[in-house]
Parts: C-alpha cells; sequence; structure tokens
C-alpha cells in the first residue's frame, strides 16, 4: 500500500475492521443458535417416555426363600434373576418358600376411555394413574352433533327451508324406496277388495340386523386374539399404553401396584423391566 494515499490506507483499514466485527457477530449468533438446538434436543431426550408409580407394600420376612408366578415371561425371568442375586430365590431344597404371584395387564388409553376401564376394579391403579397426570382423552365431536347443533343456534334455517323448499328433503317412504329399492305401483281403482296384496315398504336393515349373528348375542362375539393383538398394536402407536402389575405374597391380602404410563415409541421389554425391578426393590428393600 505504498504507493496508495494515506486518506484511501484510512478507509481500507475501516472496511476491514467492520468485516471483521461481522464475522465475529455472525460467528457468536451461530454458536448462540446451535447451543440452543443442543438444548432442546437435550431436553427433549431427558424426558422419560415411560413413567412409573408404585403403592402398597407386601409383608414379606426378611429372611423367607422367595418363589415367583408371574403371567408375564419377561417379569418371571427378571423377578427370578432379581431375587437370584439377593439369595433369595427358593431352590429345590428349600423348606418353605413364601410365592409372589404377579399379575400384568395393558391397555391403549384410546380416546373416551375412562381410568376405570383401563384398570377395572383396582382403585389403587386409578389413584397412581392420577398422580402420574394421566388424564382420559374425550371422544371427537361428531358431525351429526355439530349440526344439530348449529341448527339449534340458528331457529330460522328451518323455516327459510319450509318457505322457500327444500329440494333435498325427502319423506320416509321415498327414502325407503330409494334405499331399498321398492318401487311405488299405482293404486287401482275398485276400492278396498282391489288393493293388491302387498306388504307396506319396510325400512332397510341396520347394520345389526344384517349381521350373522343374532343382535342379542352380539355382545359375547369373542374376537381374534390375533386381531386384538393388532388392534393393541396400532393404538399404542399413536396413544398412550397403560400397564398395570398387581403382585401378592402367599395367602395375604396386601397387594402392591404397579403402573407404567408409556408414550407412544416405547420399548414393551423395557417397561416390563421397570415394573419388575419396582417390584424386587419393593419386596427386597
Amino acid at each position: 500500500m505504498r504507493g496508495l494515499s494515506a486518506k484511501f490506507q484510512g478507509r481500507l483499514r475501516s472496511i476491514k475492521a467492520s468485516v471483521v466485527v461481522d464475522a465475529v457477530i455472525i460467528i457468536a449468533a451461530l454458536s448462540t443458535a446451535i447451543a440452543s438446538a443442543g438444548a432442546k434436543a437435550a431436553h427433549a431426550a431427558d424426558a422419560p417416555r415411560i413413567v412409573v408409580k408404585i403403592g402398597g407394600k407386601l409383608p414379606v420376612p426378611p429372611a423367607t426363600p422367595l418363589g415367583v408366578i408371574a403371567t408375564d415371561p419377561v417379569l418371571q425371568q427378571v423377578l427370578s434373576q432379581d431375587f437370584q442375586v439377593a439369595g433369595r430365590l427358593a431352590g429345590a431344597s428349600a423348606t418353605s418358600e413364601l410365592t409372589l404371584t404377579v399379575t400384568l395387564t395393558h391397555r391403549a388409553l384410546e380416546p373416551g376411555m375412562s381410568l376405570n376401564q383401563v384398570a377395572p376394579g383396582n382403585a389403587d391403579a386409578v389413584a397412581l394413574l392420577r398422580q402420574a397426570g394421566v388424564k382420559p382423552q374425550p371422544l371427537p365431536e361428531q358431525a351429526a352433533q355439530d349440526q344439530d347443533q348449529d341448527q339449534e343456534s340458528d331457529p330460522d334455517a328451518d323455516d327459510t327451508n319450509a318457505a322457500e323448499g327444500n329440494s333435498h328433503a325427502k319423506n320416509d317412504v321415498n327414502s325407503y324406496e330409494q334405499q331399498g329399492g321398492i318401487e311405488q305401483q299405482p293404486v287401482p281403482i275398485g276400492g278396498p277388495m282391489g288393493l293388491p296384496m302387498t306388504q307396506w315398504p319396510v325400512p332397510p336393515a341396520t347394520a345389526q340386523q344384517r349381521s350373522a349373528i343374532p343382535p342379542d348375542m352380539q355382545p359375547y362375539q369373542r374376537t381374534s386374539p390375533l386381531d386384538e393383538a393388532r388392534r393393541e398394536r396400532e393404538a399404542s402407536a399413536v396413544y398412550d399404553t397403560i400397564f398395570v402389575a398387581r403382585a401378592t405374597a402367599g395367602s395375604d391380602s396386601s397387594e402392591l401396584t404397579v403402573v407404567a404410563v408409556a408414550h407412544p415409541g416405547f420399548d414393551a421389554h423395557e417397561v416390563r423391566k421397570l415394573i419388575a425391578e419396582e417390584i424386587a426393590n419393593s419386596v427386597l428393600h
């Protein structure tokens, strides 16, 4: 810059300094954005996908060997392993043992289903679900109900249709004729004796009446286990799934209840393992 004027050199240095400042600002902004995105991702990763709550206590003596009978194979395996590691699993040489019985049920919390339907007859499980913040989802409003509400909110709509005439309105006979394919026949002249011996058009059968199973027997219709498992799997991909485990020890009436709220995308094996660990910790400690 030896041949440049002092004034031009000063302007060049000012431009370079401005570029450096702008670059520093851009780098700082990018660093802040990256840090913010990382914090959000970490928060999402830390959010629990499975929430477990436990209630009740089993009266288990500290030195009594324990046996396990569980309806779920994962619970059976994990509980047996935990008791074996703790030196409490009853072996073949045990003269006495206390049998721990565990039942496990699970169901997707679909819209319109209450907590009592998820855990029927188990008030402790319902209380634990409420502690976990579980709330039933209401059913979506039906279009027919919305139309009824709109008509009730606009009483002049019926008067307008009645005054102007509604081209889409049909009486019951015309509706039956269109749905059932019944053709109107002219009534012959000649009085009652000349009327054709035909029955009055019958309304089309409902879906329940068309079923091969009688209406009074339809509530007892059994669903295929494969269909039920498929439906449950599809529902669990959209809605939360509620697991309820109930444990008893021997003939004592005391009961231990464990509930797990699994959000969509959960690992079913992990849920069962967490439930078994909660039961084992409660029994052994």
